[in-house]
């Protein structure tokens, strides 16, 4: 999946913030995007939606990334999303963590904000292959 369309995103992420910046970053390249500060309303709104990329935290209250993305791989609606996981945990057990729990890729915050967009497509490249 490259970015060379516009693709729908769907950020997760308790810090609004950081949804903000992501969802400026998103916009300024034409993708559309959908936001929700918690895993547990998101999960729904997500089925609705079937976007095609997934961002969310790996730490939230309530229902973290990795169960977050965990539930949505259970949804055939949803297999072609990708889900990547931006977040502050850092090192090889957290990203295999992530894969485990159906993860497509990840992201470590802090992000470099002129560098994000490369990363989600090289990602998405590697998703394809």
């Amino acid at each position: 999946m490259s970015l060379d369309r516009p693709h729908t995103f769907y950020i997760v992420d308790d810090d609004p913030d950081f949804v903000n910046l992501l969802t400026i970053l998103l916009e300024h390249e034409g993708h559309r995007v959908y936001s929700d500060l918690t895993g547990l309303t998101a999960i729904a709104d997500i089925a609705a939606k079937r976007p095609d990329v997934v961002l969310t935290d790996m730490m939230m209250m309530t229902v973290d990334g990795l169960c977050l993305s965990r539930e949505l791989r259970k949804k055939p609606r949803l297999d072609k999303t990708k889900i990547i996981f931006v977040s502050a945990r850092q090192g090889k057990t957290w990203h295999d963590e992530a894969a485990d729990a159906g993860a497509d890729g990840y992201v470590e915050k802090p992000i470099d904000p002129s560098k994000f967009m490369s990363q989600i497509e090289t990602i998405l490249g590697a998703a394809e292959d």
